[in-house]
């Protein structure tokens, strides 16, 4: 299993994100059986039916299909803005570095300059 998104991969689960139903998608539960289903929060036929395992099991399977779909979008949005931000933070660093290393240069440019004044008095 991976371990880290490329970004490749958050535009191929954008992409999927897209074609799939519109969100809000919400857990249907009947008392009455075992099975839980997931549909979609504007009405229509279920997408998705869990039946495989026990009432709380199928519950908890629907409610985290529904879950990830409501929030999916949220996150891959996250995942962008973070990596913005520490590209920006890197960059920073980097200029900030630079500086250092231009003005350890200078120090030691004078540092030349001063004993070459005392060699010569």
């Amino acid at each position: 299993m991976k371990q880290v998104l490329t970004s490749e991969d958050v535009i191929y689960l954008e992409e999927k994100l897209k074609a799939a139903s519109p969100s809000p998608w919400s857990e249907l539960e009947d008392e009455a059986v075992d099975s839980a289903w997931v549909i979609p929060s504007s009405g229509g036929n279920p997408i998705a039916l869990f039946d495989y395992g026990s009432k709380e099991q199928n519950s908890a399977d629907a409610h985290f299909v529904a879950s990830a779909r409501n929030y999916m979008g949220i996150m891959l949005e996250e995942i962008k803005n973070l990596r913005r931000r520490i590209l920006e933070l890197i960059q920073l660093n980097n200029i900030e570095i630079q500086k250092r290393i231009d003005l350890q240069t200078e120090l030691e440019e004078l540092k030349k300059i001063l004993r070459s004044e005392n060699e010569a008095s």
